[in-house]
């Protein structure tokens, strides 16, 4: 069975530890077709839709995954996000040119989060991450063994057209004390062996296959694969409710201007036009509310 636009979690029988493989293939290309992303944009981009789908299959929630880095140097804007049904998108901005070192330096000076906003409500979950070694992997693994108490490994491979990755996590314990010194032996055990993973393997190799390689005598439960999908939430409502935004007087400066108003979505690159008769609806069916008083 092909691995293409997928994610597999499995869990160790006779350790506390659980681990996903994800596999990116049309979701990678569909997403990095939308913009021309220059190659260091290209893998970072891709390390953090793999990172994004990872965490968001973690976690039991509907709802919303943000992976959002935003800095103030060559590198503006890095953002994935995924939903519980491991529906993707993902988005850069950047200016001029961009080499491999000053993207770390930009990644160095910015502010990297993890954001979380549940359906159906107005709490609303960041936790920063700290920049720790020289990849974002590292930082990743760093956030969840200081903020959660998790200790965790990630690898992660991408190419021009696909991207992959492997998560280790050890599964928290009611009470830490129960930590003993076997868990920590299994811990070091599997991460000793998952290190050895290569990016061939990652990518070619079905998933029971590389587990089974790897980890030739542990037992492990192995369950059924999730797709994942490129999604994006634009819509001409939401274009709607762009306008709505702009309000009456600045839409109809917008509509002399250029006849009509193009609303573009900054991350597939649709586009969706409103004429001035579709702007006049829009607003005959949301009039503002009444300034009058009753006094």
């Amino acid at each position: 069975m092909k691995n293409n636009d997928t994610l597999q979690k499995f869990l160790f029988e006779n350790m506390s530890i659980r681990g996903e493989l994800v596999h990116l293939d049309t979701t990678f290309k569909t997403i990095m077709k939308q913009h021309d992303y220059p190659p260091p944009i290209q893998r970072l981009l891709g390390e953090t839709l793999v990172i994004a789908s990872l965490l968001m299959a973690e976690l039991k929630f509907k709802g919303r995954l943000t992976v959002q880095f935003q800095g103030k140097g060559t590198l503006k804007l890095l953002l994935a996000q995924c939903n519980q049904d491991l529906e993707l998108r993902g988005l850069a901005q950047w200016t001029g040119d961009l080499q491999d070192e000053d993207l770390l330096a930009d990644l160095k000076q910015g502010t990297l989060a993890i954001i979380m906003d549940p359906d159906n409500s107005v709490q609303r979950y960041q936790g920063i991450v700290e920049w720790v070694g020289n990849s974002l992997s590292r930082s990743i693994e760093n956030y969840f063994e200081n903020s959660e108490q998790l200790q965790t490994r990630l690898w992660i491979h991408v190419t021009d057209n696909q991207a992959a990755g492997f998560l280790l996590q050890m599964m928290p314990a009611v009470d830490p004390k129960e930590y003993s010194l076997d868990a920590e032996r299994d811990w070091e055990h599997v991460v000793h062996l998952g290190q050895t993973i290569t990016a061939d393997e990652l990518f070619n190799l079905e998933n029971e296959v590389l587990l089974s390689r790897l980890y030739t005598s542990d037992s492990i439960r192995i369950f059924e694969p999730s797709d994942v999908v490129f999604r994006c939430t634009c819509s001409a409502q939401r274009g709607e409710n762009a306008i709505l935004l702009l309000g009456p007087q600045e839409a109809e400066e917008e509509l002399h201007e250029n006849q009509v108003i193009v609303v573009k979505c900054e991350f597939c690159n649709s586009q969706y036009t409103f004429d001035r008769v579709d702007v006049a609806n829009i607003f005959h069916r949301n009039p503002p509310p009444s300034s009058s008083q009753v006094h």
